[in-house]
């Protein structure tokens, strides 16, 4: 068996990142490929590979990986030796403690001294893990090293949250926040972790003259101040229990960032004596309004808090309740943002940004809170500063700036969608909206009553024969054409004609112009009147009016001898349930095309039996327009009840 070279060892998601493929291609390479090197060490279900034995692969097997620039086919490089690294402690060291050591060999290289022993490791793989680190680049290693501490904080999942994820979206929107401010001054956050807010803040434009951190967990803060040598940043870090003492009892800070840890439990008789808690002592079980009021006692006059927490601070009755109410009082919360699900990689519980600080001088906002609710904008971590700075940017999201004193008025809840969920509403446009639902009803009655008489089943032969398609075909009744891959057509250049699966359930065909000439690839293209199917879990057909398209992917065509078989009444039989009883295979099921059963009628009878059946048919469509219509309706006069919006207007116009 191959052994595993200073390079070290690859996990199948590192080679599928590295690929530029999915964990499910390179699964299907383990089992297909009969040259995809076996695994050098690792479990049966958690192989590892050799770097060296991969990389020969993937050099042997070019058309396996996606094409990619030489500078990125570099950095990839440098990515393979140092997850090649960081897999040959697996099993070692626990994964919490990869970031730390790498961030410090990393630091020690670029101050040239030499890496000090460490425990767990022996002298060989200190060596592997520096001499990957000194084949990166020096303006590339900060994020090299950052993007290894990511992937470890993904595998660590929730227990990662209490130090920080690197790449979080809380960590950009807190960068963000930061960047946007005045250059110059304190940049603090008393939860710092491993500085993922703090450092990014950096990278993102801000430029404060000191930059303080505090953590409780020794490693973390280890790990941020090496990550601030990496990047060159000046970074104060204490090791402090935040919660206990104030480790800076004199800091004011410009600018206060804070993603302090969920849940956590404080000391009730240490917290009675606590300057900080001014506005009130939070409950034992909940520490959220403690850092919430911590982050206000260490705020400069003009200064400005972001924390992040759950929702429950900002509704919770008892002493949480009491604490929003003193806060709202001596005007110290500024704005109130509800965040999007998955912030956080490890959690889906609602997060909320706290806006914290006296409102600005020059500033009419003075005893009002801005309440922002973008629980349903996808990037609201890149757009939050500009909403703060620029409240004319918030036009399409909920939101709204409301006097404490109705605030407090309104129970002290300060979450966004309780205030502003109510979307300002056009009283015009729910009236016609009502009006035209009531046209769309009436009319669509009207229509369905008319379909209904009109349909008539025709009379049908009795003990007709029934084929398969594999019959048929024999009989050279029917042709049957699966499609092929693209590459293989000549199609290429003719996306635009391509039908594909989706298409065929939807039962809309793209519409297309004639082509002349030879443009088009010989017996690819469908004709007027071929049958196009899909299999997958029930077969779905339809007729091809006008031809001129390419079948891909799962798509089947039929061309039917038009002397025998109707090709819409073939569409038709085609999707019969008795053809569900053929169907195979184990995560995808599909029914053989050619085991398709279908009943032989008489020609005339196939076309009556498809005109009955497109009468129905339409029957369905109207129904559900009608039913569409009948919600529509009933939203409508909801809205207008809940509103005060009028709809008993002049309804001239509305006929049968």
């Amino acid at each position: 068996m191959t052994t595993a070279s200073n390079d070290g060892l690859l996990a199948p998601s590192d080679i599928a990142d590295l690929a530029g493929v999915s964990r499910a291609a390179v699964s299907n390479w383990r089992k297909r490929m009969s040259d995809f090197p076996s695994p050098v060490a690792g479990t049966v279900n958690k192989p590892l590979f050799a770097a060296t034995d991969i990389q020969a692969w993937m050099r042997a097997n070019p058309d396996k990986v996606k094409s990619k620039s030489a500078a990125s086919a570099r950095e990839d490089a440098w990515e393979t030796r140092l997850w090649g690294a960081s897999n040959l402690l697996r099993g070692r060291l626990a994964v919490d403690g990869y970031g730390e050591i790498f961030v410090q060999i990393a630091v020690d290289v670029i101050e040239g001294v030499p890496s000090q022993p460490r425990d767990g490791l022996a002298p060989d793989e200190i060596r592997s893990i520096r001499s990957a680190i000194e084949s990166i680049p020096r303006d590339q290693l900060p994020d090299a090293i950052d993007a290894l501490l990511e992937r470890t904080s993904r595998a660590l999942g929730k227990s990662s949250g209490e130090v920080g994820f690197v790449g979080s979206r809380v960590s950009t929107l807190l960068a963000s926040l930061a960047a946007e401010t005045e250059h110059g001054g304190v940049l603090y956050d008393p939860a710092c972790g491993v500085g993922v807010a703090l450092l990014e803040a950096v990278k993102a434009g801000a430029r404060p003259s000191r930059i303080v951190g505090d953590d409780i967990n020794d490693a973390a803060l280890r790990t941020a101040t090496g990550r601030a040598k990496l990047r060159g940043v000046n970074f104060e870090g204490t090791l402090a229990d935040v919660l206990a003492n104030d480790p800076h009892p004199t800091l004011y800070a410009d600018v206060i960032i804070a993603e302090p840890p969920f849940g956590v439990r404080i000391d009730a008789v240490t917290s009675m004596l606590d300057e900080r808690l001014r506005f009130g002592i939070p409950p034992r079980n909940a520490a959220d309004t403690f850092w919430i009021q911590h982050v206000v006692a260490r705020l400069a006059p003009d200064g400005v808090g972001y924390v992040v927490t759950p929702h429950g601070p900002l509704f919770r009755s008892g002493a949480e309740s009491e604490i929003r109410r003193n806060l709202l009082a001596a005007d110290k919360v500024r704005a109130i943002v509800g965040l999007p699900g998955r912030m956080l990689p490890h959690t889906a519980i609602p997060l909320a940004l706290w806006v914290l600080g006296d409102a600005p001088s020059d500033s009419r906002s003075a005893g009002t809170v801005l309440l922002i609710d973008a629980s349903a904008v996808d990037d609201a971590e890149r757009r939050a500063s500009g909403w703060l700075a620029d409240e004319s940017t918030l036009e399409g999201v909920p939101h709204g700036r409301f006097p404490v004193e109705v605030l407090v008025k309104g129970g002290l809840d300060l979450s966004p969608a309780r205030w502003v969920a109510i979307d300002e509403v056009d009283g015009a446009a729910v009236v016609a909206e009502f009006y035209q639902a009531q046209q769309d009803l009436l009319t669509a009655s009207d229509e369905l009553a008319a379909a209904a008489r009109r349909s008539a089943v025709p009379r049908l032969p009795t003990g007709s024969q029934v084929v398969t398609i594999a019959k048929l075909t024999e009989a050279g009744a029917v042709e049957v054409s699966p499609a092929r891959p693209v590459k293989e057509t000549g199609a290429v250049g003719l996306e635009e004609r391509h039908v594909d699966a989706g298409m065929v359930r939807t039962g809309v065909l793209p519409y297309v112009k004639k082509l002349s000439g030879d443009a088009a690839p010989p017996g690819m293209m469908t004709e007027p009147g071929d049958i196009l199917l899909t299999t997958i879990d029930k077969v779905r057909a339809v007729v091809d009016e006008t031809g001129g398209l390419i079948p891909v992917g799962g798509v089947t065509r039929l061309r039917v001898d038009r002397n025998a078989l109707d090709p819409h009444f073939v569409a038709d039989v085609l999707t019969g349930d008795w053809n569900l009883r053929f169907s195979a295979g184990t995560a995808i099921r599909r029914i053989p095309v050619r085991s398709i059963e279908i009943p032989l009628l008489p020609l005339e009878t196939q076309r009556r039996l498809h005109e009955a059946i497109a009468v129905v048919n339409r029957t369905r469509d109207l129904a559900a327009k009608a039913s569409e219509a009948a919600r529509t309706l009933t939203k409508t006069m909801l809205t207008a009840a809940r509103h005060g919006i009028d709809l008993s207007v002049n309804n001239e116009g509305l006929t049968r």
